[in-house]
């Protein structure tokens, strides 16, 4: 039999559900137990955290792929796609319901809080301050950590906030990413971060 399994397959895995964060700072962090540390400071962070969520999530990073059509050419050819821009995505449904959800859900909202009342009201403008400026998704592989990140994310899906007869409260999220500078358009505004379990100081 022909198969792609190998030996260090379980190696390379990618493993559970991960976790969302907002404005998570991993720049300094070089190796696996670092970043664990990081990682568990961060969850307990109820500013950073987005909360638990249900079904894991969803990464996208799609092309606007178009081919070059000419006289002649009867199947596209090698050098002949041009791609016009990149989509960027995360989604997942998050399980727990706060006012902080709300706001990112709706996009675009105002918080005000009177004592034990806090009210969330979503409004027609985008302002800068709506944008999480780096919304990061932290997963575990088999080897390590990995991490995808988003630049200047906001959630494009609107709320649809799902309640139910003996379950819970859950609110679909679709976070896209955004370009912080028109001039620089030379990369699409995420990355993939792989963190191993050997130590920088090791390889």
């Amino acid at each position: 039999m022909i198969t792609g399994l190998t030996g260090k397959t379980y190696d390379k895995l990618q493993l559970n559900a991960g976790v969302f964060l907002a404005g998570f700072d991993h720049s300094g962090i070089a190796d696996a137990q670092a970043m664990k540390a990081a990682l568990r400071a961060a969850i307990s962070d109820e500013s950073v955290c987005l909360g638990a969520t249900r079904g894991g999530g969803i990464f996208q990073c799609t092309p606007s792929l178009r081919s070059i059509e000419a006289d002649g050419a009867r199947i596209a050819c090698a050098g002949g796609m041009i791609n016009d821009g990149w989509t960027v995505k995360l989604s997942a449904t998050l399980l727990e319901t706060t006012p902080a959800s709300f706001q990112r859900v709706f996009g675009a909202a105002d918080v005000t809080t009177d004592g034990a009342r806090t009210t969330v009201v979503p409004r027609f403008s985008i302002c800068g301050e709506d944008y999480i400026p780096r919304l990061c998704w932290a997963g575990d592989t088999s080897a390590g950590f990995v991490l995808i990140e988003l630049d200047n994310a906001l959630n494009v899906s609107g709320a649809a906030f799902t309640f139910t007869d003996k379950g819970e409260g859950t609110l679909p999220v679709e976070f896209q990413a955004h370009m912080s500078d028109p001039q620089n358009q030379d990369a699409a505004p995420c990355r993939v971060i792989f963190i191993s379990g050997v130590s920088a100081q090791e390889v």
